[in-house]
């Protein structure tokens, strides 16, 4: 089974060595190069292909008070073949979310996608 980490610091997101997966695959989402105060929120809109866990809660948070990598996550043996697309929100640390604050929070929104390159195997549909 392949590793694909998906470094979040770079524009456009990087993929190592590329986004396309396969069932049992591991994804791994990393900060890169951001600085450690920084935090990331990643989630998936329209359907998430990698297994959520009580190790590996959803949505994905890195930084701050968490690692700068997740945990390697497992694409799930029932992801049906398409990209699934995913939104990462970075935060430098210096907004605040206080009731006091007026006006929005200046976030950074970067999008991807997980390509999972086959169907599920067969008795796993039925």
């Amino acid at each position: 089974m392949a590793t694909i980490t998906v470094d979040l610091s770079t524009d456009p997101i990087s993929y190592s060595p590329g986004p396309e997966v396969k069932h049992g695959d591991t994804v791994v989402f990393s900060m890169g190069s951001y600085p450690a105060s920084y935090t990331a929120t990643v989630t998936f809109p329209s359907g998430n292909c990698l297994t959520v866990s009580a190790s590996n809660p959803y949505p994905y948070e890195l930084g701050g008070t968490h690692a700068l990598v997740t945990s390697p996550l497992t694409v799930s043996v029932t992801a049906l073949k398409r990209i699934y697309a995913f939104d990462a929100t970075i935060d430098d640390g210096s907004s605040t979310r206080s009731e006091a604050k007026v006006g929005p929070i200046e976030l950074d929104r970067k999008n991807g996608g997980i390509d999972v390159t086959s169907d599920p195997p067969k008795e796993l549909l039925r």
